[in-house]
């Protein structure tokens, strides 16, 4: 109920929105770090989470004070898991992610934004040595993205978001046939780009 009626004023405050101002375009490139958090509920499963990076292309369709804001960013995230009984394994996880946010700026340099995030493309690589083995998926095909940003100087955005999941992971195996219960990952991440 809560969900419907929060939707319906959104969609309402848009159109009134729309019907009022004119549609100004605005994109930039954008770049920052992610902390990610990968947890199991494997008994005795040791993980340490890497710190990661992403950059990529924002866009934004202004219409008064909300916004549609498509993106497309490469995201790069890493973990070392130690199964328990088993060696360290070092994985290093890169996707294409394109997260669809709608905005709200309640002051004009001031945004609080949330939406899909859908995972085009995810790739997980295991260093053995010198080799890197393709893993499998460990990123969700479709998670969230909530946060808020500023604009400073016109063109200096600035932006923290907590990226996170819809559901667990449990279709991850380990290379000694192993699955991996309940894989969950969320992350937290700092932007900074440039608007023109």
């Amino acid at each position: 109920m809560f969900r419907k009626l929060l939707f319906s004023l959104l969609f309402v405050s848009a159109a009134a929105a729309a019907a009022a101002q004119p549609l100004k375009v605005e994109w930039g490139v954008m770049a920052g770090i992610n902390v990610p958090d990968y947890k199991t509920d494997m008994e005795m499963a040791d993980i340490k989470n890497k710190l990661g990076w992403q950059a990529g292309i924002v866009t934004s369709l202004k219409i008064g004070w909300v916004s549609v804001d498509p993106q497309i960013f490469y995201v790069r995230q890493g973990l070392r898991i130690r199964p328990e009984g088993g060696g360290e394994l070092n994985l290093k996880s890169n996707s294409i992610d394109v997260p669809v946010l709608v905005s709200f700026r309640p002051v004009r340099f001031v945004r609080i934004f949330a939406g899909p995030v859908f995972t085009a493309m995810n790739s997980c690589k295991q260093k053995v040595g010198a080799d890197r083995i393709d893993f499998g998926r460990i990123r969700p095909t479709l998670s969230y993205s909530v946060g808020a940003g500023v604009t400073l100087f016109k063109h200096l955005a600035v932006d923290l978001r907590y990226n996170g999941r819809f559901k667990a992971k449990s279709d991850v195996v380990l290379p000694d046939g192993r699955q991996l219960d309940r894989l969950r990952t969320y992350n937290v991440a700092l932007n900074v780009g440039y608007l023109f």
